[in-house]
């Protein structure tokens, strides 16, 4: 008997460590709908990866920090992956790189009665176009000084300078255009017209320090859980959850 209770702590401790060992650190900037602890399961994007994650093996945990933390302690190795981040060739040199999992549609806004339309960047020569701080958009877009950009820190701000004409357009995500609308700006929907043309599509990745041995295997197991989930049905169903 004291054998077989001795057999038991042993496997049970084995199966503790193993579950311990399978923990990953996950973190991200707060940008819904995408990642917002006050959103159903912290957000569309932190759901697909820790989808991805789990179905893996892995028990993530998600921490949301600043923009600024997340890119310094990524790159540090205090965390394991960075949930959500646009590829740079500055950013490649200290992160492995996921297949992308989602693709941000980055449109211009502007008032239901403004006439302006978008096909090229001389459209948007010599308008008044808001943009978020901290954002990385079209290269080509940020460096034409002909396109006067005026910053701003939430997307809300430049909606309504939109609606009341004191912008021409707004630069923004598609998903966070229509989650600002719906949630922030009442029934003013009509307000506003989504341009048909985008600015720029950008690939979203779930991203591991290079410096990190584990990385290469962690980034592979995360693919495959993604591949997985597509492939059944259960990542579909997730995007049909974050529709607004």
């Amino acid at each position: 008997m004291k054998k077989l209770k001795y057999f038991t702590f042993l496997f049970l401790s084995l199966l503790v460590f193993q579950v311990q060992a399978q923990k990953v650190s996950l973190v991200a900037n707060i940008w819904p709908p995408y990642v917002d602890s006050a959103l159903a399961d912290d957000g569309l994007a932190m759901k697909i990866v820790k989808t991805a994650l789990k179905r893996a093996g892995y028990t993530p945990e998600l921490r949301i920090e600043q923009w600024k933390k997340v890119l310094e302690g990524s790159k540090l190795g205090i965390y394991d992956l960075v949930g959500a981040v646009w590829k740079t060739g500055a950013r490649q040199k200290k992160l492995l790189y996921s297949n992308s999992y989602l693709t941000n549609n980055i449109i211009l806004v502007t008032n239901s009665h403004n006439k302006i339309e978008f096909n090229s960047l001389n459209d948007l020569q010599g308008i008044l176009v808001g943009v978020l701080k901290g954002y990385e958009y079209d290269s080509k877009f940020m460096k034409d000084p002909k396109i006067l950009k005026f910053k701003a820190n939430r997307l809300t701000q430049n909606l309504i300078s939109v609606q009341q004409g004191k912008l021409d357009v707004a630069v923004a995500d598609r998903r966070l255009a229509l989650y600002e609308l719906k949630h922030f700006m009442g029934n003013n929907r009509a307000d506003f017209r989504f341009l048909a043309k985008p600015l720029s599509s950008r690939k979203l990745y779930v991203a591991a320090p290079k410096e990190n041995p584990e990385s290469q295997t962690l980034i592979a197991k995360f693919n495959q859980g993604l591949a997985a989930i597509k492939k059944d049905g259960t990542y579909q169903k997730i995007l049909d959850e974050y529709t607004y």
